[in-house]
């Protein structure tokens, strides 16, 4: 399949081993914590509380989203999604948000995928690599199409959304709207 192949030459071309995406969990440690504080509070619309978190403020925020991707104790107007950290062996890169559905307002305004690379491990293929390994992970819980925005002038990430087989549907204040159609 396209996605497992786009994954595939992400791997060879950043030269790594293996690139893997680990679910949140509530025992995530420092390492997570410090490479979380590579990535801006908003970064091109990626949303990241945690850079500048006080780290005593951290193991809380892991169980409450830990308990969010099983649906639980959420508010009413969000929907259960999973936080991966893109892992290369033993060392986090990344973050990405995968929703496990769309409610309206998230279908208007952003989509099913959300992701940001720390800033020591830009320019090196990892934003193909997460997103190939998300969109993986939504054909596993049976998504068929999935919508992802990117900021208009956000050139690099544009250009990942597209060799990850995102077709622009529309533009609308400065972001542009991706489908990408999985087969599930």
């Amino acid at each position: 399949m396209k996605m497992e192949s786009e994954a595939a030459r992400c791997e060879r071309a950043c030269g790594k081993g293996s690139l893997v995406l680990q679910p949140l969990a509530a025992t995530d440690g420092e390492d997570v914590y410090s490479m979380l504080q590579g990535i801006d509070q908003n970064e091109n619309g990626f949303e990241n509380p945690v850079q500048g978190m006080p780290r005593e403020d951290y193991a809380a925020w892991l169980v409450r989203y830990e308990a969010y991707s099983r649906g639980e104790n959420m508010p009413d107007w969000m929907v259960p999604e999973t936080i991966y950290w893109l892992m290369d062996g033993d060392t986090p890169v990344g973050c990405g948000h995968l929703r496990h559905m769309l409610n309206d307002a998230l279908r208007e305004g952003s989509g099913h995928i959300g992701y940001a690379i720390a800033k020591p491990f830009r320019g090196k293929g990892y934003g193909n690599a997460i997103l190939a390994l998300l969109l993986q992970e939504a054909r596993k819980i049976g998504i068929e199409r999935v919508q992802v925005r990117a900021n208009t002038d956000n050139e690099r990430s544009n250009k990942v959304i597209r060799a990850n087989g995102g077709v622009m549907y529309r533009e609308k204040e400065g972001k542009n709207y991706y489908h990408i159609d999985l087969d599930v």
